[in-house]
Order: C-alpha cells, then structure tokens, then sequence
C-alpha cells in the first residue's frame, strides 16, 4: 500500500506547511522595506531615487543569482541549501544595522541580503512543492505562496512598532535573530521529494504516470537554455517581469505615497499589513479556481481587478479618502494577488520535468529586473516631478500587456496534455 494513504496525510502537506512558514518570515522581512524606507529617509535624508536604489540593487542581484539559484536548488534539495541562505540573510541585516555611508547599504542590503532572498525564495519553494504536486499543483502552491502575505500582514505593523520603539538599525538586528529561526524548522521537516520518502506527486501511485506526460515542442528540446527561443518563455517572462514591476514598487512606495498625501504613517503601515494578508487570500483563492477555469483567464480576471485598482490610489490624493485607500487594498490584495501563483502554477504546467528549477530560475531573472527597474524609476519620477501619479498609470499598462502575455504562453496545452494522459492510463 502507498505510504501516503497508510500515514493518512500526504507528506506533501508537511512541505507546504513548511515552506508557508519559511516564506511568512523570509518575505515578511522583505516587503517591510517600504516602512524602513521612510525612516531611512528621515534619517540620511538621501534623495528617494537613490534610496530606493538600495532595494533595486538587491532585485539586480536577485535576478543575476536567480540565474543559478535554480541549478543550485535541483542540485542540492532544500536541507542544504535554505540553511545557507538563512545565514545569508542573517548577515545581511546584521551588516545593514552597521551602516554609515550609501555605498555600504548597496554592499549589504543590495547584495548580501539581495543574493540571500534568491537562495530562499520564489522559485526554490515553487520548484520544490512542484515536485510534490501535480493534480492539486495551484492550491498548494497558492497555500505556500500564501505566506508571503502573511508575513507582510504580520511584520509590516511590528515592524513599525519596532521601528518606533528602537529605531531601524536596531530592527535590522532583530530581523537577523528571527531569520535564524528557520534553520530547525528546515532541518528537521524539510524533504527533497515524494521518491525520497517512497511516495509520488499528490499521494497517489497513479500519477506517477502523468508527472513526464508528453511535452510541447518547448518542454520537449534537449536543452533547458532552449526555450529561450520559444514565445511561450518570453511571454511567461514579461508576465514576471510586470508582476514584479508593480508589485514591489507599490510595496517600497506605498506608504510613503500615503503619508505624503496626508495619512498617518500607522494607518500607511497598517494598509501594507492588510495588503499583504489580502494577497495570500487572493493566492489561494485563484490558485484554486486556475485549476478548474485555466491559467489564463484566472490571470485575466485577476489582472483586470489589478487595474481597477490604481484609479483608488490617485482619488485619494483629492479626496483624502480612507475607503478608497480600502477599496484599492482590497482589489489589489484579493484581485491581483493572485497573478503570482497563477504565473507559478503555469510555468509548472508547461516546464515540470528536471530542469525546471533551472527554468524558473531564468524567468525569475525577469522579476528581479522589473522591481529594480520599478523601484528606482518611481523614486526618480517623484524626484523630478514630485507625483507617483505617473507610476501609477504605467503600473497600469504593465497589468494590461501581461494579460496578452498569459495567452500567448497558453499552458492550457500542457494541462490538457496531461489530463489525456491520465484518461488513457
């Protein structure tokens, strides 16, 4: 009998749990740079462009570690490389609290800690609960990618509490404290695959079958480097290039957006929180649903309440008005929260196999480029006009063109694909 049904809870389970809790503190920590931001700028007060700079750097070398973190990760399976990213981290923040001069921000925040977000982020946590689903492959992983909103709900008003309390440099420190926490955790449940423990994807002996069904001509070329060549990549690219582009401009940017036009700086951080719990329940909502209506028009509706969104944001400049600071909060957590596990949950349809881990790391270069892009390019266009509006309405667009984007991927094929398969066996 299958180990999965005489334990009674499948150990993929386990794994989501874990990694809920992994990225809950990991991009809890990091999606709380926008609260740090405006004490920074109080502090140093440092030109925004290059303050923000700081978090473009750390997307930059995001990007370029992403390039291997994804070869890494296959190589070395989580037990051996979340703890090393967990120390690297650490670090980060320690060096960070130390700070005299921008240069070293740069070296400590923007590379340090930047490489270390790679190393236990994204696409090692979607590589691995890809390895343990495929039938319920969108819940689990909306689920685990769910703790990135979470953690923002949970650390952006402690963060501000601690910020108050102690200033930043000291949050940095607490922050490299509570980092290492996760190095137990990791150790002791942490698994490589369901084959390790003598199970397979989803608990259930009969998917072993449709885990390699046949591929589209992109997943099927001998080399991963490859599909480099397809559209399908590219479209799946610019799909992660805007998700980071708005999302994490808005992070870094939001709250100082809030409490120019007038809010206070709780209220601003409070409305970060709320975004991000908003998120995880946008992830889990539309990774469900994606696995029954397609990718693609899960993606279309989520992005469509993306853009209605951003008019919000503008008006309450005008009116000062805290219901549409909620009603923008609202759209973009449960609406466009769920871009994320819906572009996840399709790189999988189209590209699972044994380069997948290197794969998305490719196409999480794209998400390192658009939030450093986007996160200096706000900061400089206040700097020059002393607006986001504009931001805004280019947030706007990016939405709009990675709609087109997830039906030129069209993973569609390969679910179809593999639901003929499994109809067959």
């Amino acid at each position: 009998m299958n180990k999965s049904v005489q334990s009674g809870v499948f150990y993929g389970w386990v794994i989501v749990a874990v990694s809920f809790i992994s990225l809950m503190i990991v991009q809890g920590t990091r999606f709380s740079f926008g609260i740090f931001y405006i004490s920074i700028l109080d502090e140093t007060g440092w030109p925004r462009a290059s303050t923000a700079g700081i978090f473009s750097v750390s997307m930059l070398t995001y990007a370029v570690v992403s390039l291997g973190v994804g070869a890494a990760f296959d190589r070395l399976g989580p037990r051996r490389m979340f703890p090393l990213a967990v120390l690297l981290l650490g670090t980060g923040f320690a060096l960070s609290s130390r700070i005299t001069t921008l240069w070293q921000f740069y070296l400590y925040y923007g590379v340090v800690v930047g490489a270390g977000f790679a190393a236990i982020g994204f696409v090692p946590h979607v590589s691995l609960i890809s390895r343990w689903f495929v039938r319920k492959r969108g819940l689990a992983s909306s689920l685990a990618l769910s703790g990135q909103g979470v953690g923002t709900l949970i650390l952006a008003p402690v963060c501000a509490y601690l910020i108050a309390q102690f200033g930043w440099r000291q949050s940095y420190l607490i922050y490299a404290l509570l980092i290492g926490l996760l190095i137990p955790m990791i150790l002791i449940w942490h698994r490589d695959s369901p084959e390790s423990l003598g199970l397979q994807p989803d608990g259930n002996a009969d998917l072993a079958a449709v885990k390699t069904p046949d591929r589209p001509v992109e997943a099927r070329l001998g080399s991963y480097l490859h599909i480099t060549k397809t559209g399908a990549f590219w479209a799946l690219f610019i799909i992660v290039f805007s998700l980071a582009f708005n999302q994490m401009t808005l992070i870094v940017h939001q709250n100082q957006y809030l409490v120019d036009i007038g809010f206070q700086p709780e209220f601003a951080a409070w409305m970060l929180g709320f975004s991000g719990i908003l998120r995880s329940g946008g992830a889990i909502i539309w990774g469900g649903i994606s696995d029954r209506i397609t990718r693609e028009m899960s993606l279309t509706i989520s992005a469509v309440l993306g853009i209605l969104a951003l008019p919000c944001l503008i008006w309450a400049q005008t009116a000062l008005s805290t219901w549409l600071v909620v009603l923008f909060v609202l759209l973009m957590g449960l609406g466009y929260g769920g871009v994320s596990v819906v572009y996840a949950a399709a790189a999988a349809d189209l590209y699972q196999g044994p380069n997948f881990g290197k794969i998305l790391g490719l196409l999480d270069i794209g998400f390192g480029l658009g939030a450093a892009l986007g996160t200096y390019m706000a900061g400089l266009l206040f700097d020059w006009l002393q607006s986001y509006h504009l931001t805004f309405y280019l947030i706007m667009a990016s939405i709009g063109l990675s709609i087109a984007c997830i039906w030129i991927a069209a993973p569609r094929r390969m679910r179809t694909a593999q639901g003929a398969t499994g109809a067959k066996r």
